[in-house]
């Protein structure tokens, strides 16, 4: 009867393996009763303790080749562009749902004499990429089609005539909405730089720039996919974004426009609860240039300086 009862449990855990976007069992075994040593049945409190589940509702960026997507037997119907090498993986209720391939095309071709005398190459294609928050609750999955022309006429140094146009897109992805909760266009055929997915479904954070033409902006988009804050490049030049654990504040290090009397760069934290935002800042030299900084639980701001380290709460008070 053991022998059976041994039999019967491998033959579920091997049905169980099979079902869709539950991976292989690795780690699992069955030792037979008769088998299991005698010291275990009473020492269970020296046994280690039990690996933390993963959510049942998540979001999971993989690469084509990463051992844990290997481990999945994921229906070929529930895939988009199985080749691409990087995959954002959708589960819902324990089960993948959807596996997104994310890759790149590109077509390239002499876009010939535009004038007499002159030469262009043309180069047409998209990028997309994936991003997922902290907590995995959600993610975006960032897409750009564009056209690239690049003047090659023979003594031609210039970059005027080469242009790039196109589009982006961001769309927000989560376990209920594999196919994506909302979906914007950037505008002025824009690109993204710099992304974070922010936690607890909060929104997503960007640096955007215009192709050839330089300095990025900071947009926040929130739930909804609404735009709810933004400091443009005419203003300053974003330099680096970072988020709070928990998805409630946001703050960006931003080289300002040359003014003798106001500060070169700066840290702008932004409320996002609130609508609320606050700037740490300092002119190049100075006592208040910082070696680094980070942002903490709940917006403090923490800033490293050669005299020591100074703490500012969500609304710029010193701690």
């Amino acid at each position: 009867m053991d022998r059976m009862n041994s039999s019967l449990v491998r033959t579920t855990l091997i049905a169980l393996s099979l079902l869709p976007g539950l991976p292989w069992a690795r780690s699992g075994s069955v030792v037979p009763r008769e088998t299991e040593p005698k010291a275990e049945k009473h020492a269970k409190s020296a046994a280690p303790a039990p690996v933390p589940q993963a959510a049942p509702d998540r979001l999971v960026l993989l690469a084509a080749d990463d051992p844990e997507y290997l481990a999945y037997a994921i229906p070929r119907t529930y895939k988009t562009a199985p080749e691409a090498p990087t995959h954002l993986l959708v589960f819902r209720g324990g089960l993948c749902v959807r596996d997104i391939g994310l890759m790149d095309t590109i077509n390239k071709s002499d876009g010939g004499q535009q004038a007499p005398g002159t030469a262009v190459v043309e180069q047409s294609g998209s990028t997309t990429r994936a991003y997922v928050a902290s907590d995995a609750r959600t993610g975006v999955i960032v897409r750009t089609d564009y056209v690239s022309r690049v003047d090659v006429t023979k003594g031609q140094n210039s970059t005027t005539n080469d242009t790039v146009t196109g589009g982006t897109t961001v769309t927000l992805v989560d376990p209920a909405h594999p196919d994506g909760l909302w979906r914007v266009t950037l505008e002025d055929s824009r690109w993204t730089k710099d992304v974070l997915v922010l936690s607890n479904a909060g929104g997503v954070v960007l640096t955007t720039f215009r192709p050839r033409t330089g300095p990025t902006d900071v947009r926040v988009l929130d739930a909804s996919g609404r735009e709810s804050a933004r400091v443009p490049e005419s203003s300053a030049e974003a330099l680096r974004i970072e988020a709070d654990p928990e998805g409630s504040h946001v703050a960006a290090e931003f080289k300002f426009r040359a003014n003798e009397r106001q500060p070169e760069r700066g840290v702008m934290v932004f409320d996002l609860t609130h609508g609320t935002q606050w700037t740490y800042s300092w002119r190049y030299g100075n006592d208040a240039e910082p070696l680094s900084w980070t942002l903490e639980s709940h917006g403090v701001l923490v800033v490293k300086l050669a005299s020591g380290t100074r703490r500012f709460d969500a609304n710029g008070r010193k701690h």
